[in-house]
């Protein structure tokens, strides 16, 4: 894999981000991608779906600017770190429109295949604060993201034991870490 080819790919993949463009950040992605969101519980499985889950972050937040502060690429894998900002202004998971605006950081890992085309991925971050950010929940506790979260969690967490005891392991791809 080409790092030049990579760092490339990952400007490419930013400034989508950065102008609201889902088609573009999908656009190196695998058709049969499997993509890993905390927020969103079970597994993305391929293109369209992690189109779909980028075009509502997009929606609900159309201002959305995203910042890489660090990134590192050790042979097929690339890490990054980011801080993204913007304003609740459309209907995300179900909540509707805050008008609030927000900073939250994370981290995305991504595995490539030999052409450098994302076959696998998963972007850690934390929703809660976010949630906290947006006035959904305050510091004492939930009160809105309870009904979305709590039984959400519990019928995720059930279905990926029950996909993981299929499977043999966390993940389907022989090209996963968690695979070998």
């Amino acid at each position: 894999m080409n790092r030049r080819r990579v760092l490339a790919q990952a400007d490419e993949v930013l400034a989508a981000w950065n102008r609201g463009d889902a088609a573009g950040v999908v656009a190196n992605v695998a058709d049969d991608v499997i993509w890993r969101d905390v927020a969103l519980g079970l597994p993305l499985q391929g293109r369209a779906a992690l189109e779909q889950a980028t075009r509502a972050y997009m929606t609900a937040f159309p201002d959305l600017r995203v910042t890489v502060n660090s990134m590192t690429i050790d042979g097929q894998r690339v890490a990054q770190e980011w801080t993204s900002t913007g304003t609740h202004q459309g209907e995300l998971m179900g909540m509707s429109p805050t008008g609030r605006w927000i900073e939250n950081y994370g981290a995305m890992i991504v595995t490539c295949d030999d052409d450098g085309v994302v076959i696998e991925g998963a972007v850690y971050w934390n929703p809660l604060a976010m949630f906290r950010q947006l006035g959904l929940i305050d510091q004492a506790g939930p009160t809105v993201a309870t009904k979305m979260s709590a039984s959400r969690a519990v019928v995720a967490t059930a279905a990926r034991a029950a996909r993981a005891a299929q499977s043999g392991g966390a993940s389907t791809r022989k090209s996963s870490p968690a695979a070998t």
